[in-house]
């Protein structure tokens, strides 16, 4: 039997911790714009933002993680959500790496991060939360975002 494939990864610093995104799913990373709050949204959601002159909501990663949300996150990694992209604010782009086969299975935490943890991993000797983009922002936000003036 081979060795699975490596993963490629986007690694970003949100709140005290690394996490890690899947290559094909980052559309862009870009300096942050000026966001709107959007009523209704869960708490990690700051808002929406202009993303190419559309709506966007803008997740706060390191809310979405359990954190104090980022004072004045510097990046925002823009993510692919079906035909829909939403902003990543995160305070640092640290890369793309190339994460070894697949990682284990993680029952106990399967729906930890509203569903979007995949594996937990180390990466130069800290934790990696690496997510499943695409479970970030609800359906009911995007749809939101994208009605919003």
């Amino acid at each position: 039997m081979s060795e699975p494939l490596p993963q490629r990864v986007v690694v970003v610093r949100a709140g005290g911790g690394l996490c890690a995104l899947p290559v094909e799913a980052v559309v862009e990373t870009r300096r942050p714009a000026a966001v709107r709050p959007l009523a209704g949204a869960p708490p990690w959601v700051s808002g929406v933002g202009l993303v190419r002159g559309a709506p966007a909501p803008v997740v706060d990663l390191a809310a979405f993680l359990g954190g104090a949300a980022e004072a004045a996150p510097a990046r925002w990694v823009i993510l692919r959500c079906g035909a829909r992209v939403a902003a990543l604010a995160v305070r640092q782009v640290a890369g793309v790496r190339a994460l070894p086969g697949a990682a284990g299975e993680l029952p106990l935490l399967s729906r930890a991060a509203e569903g979007a943890l995949a594996s937990l991993r180390a990466l130069d000797r800290e934790l990696l939360v690496v997510l499943e983009a695409g479970r970030l922002v609800p359906d009911e936000v995007l749809r939101a975002a994208g009605e919003a003036p």
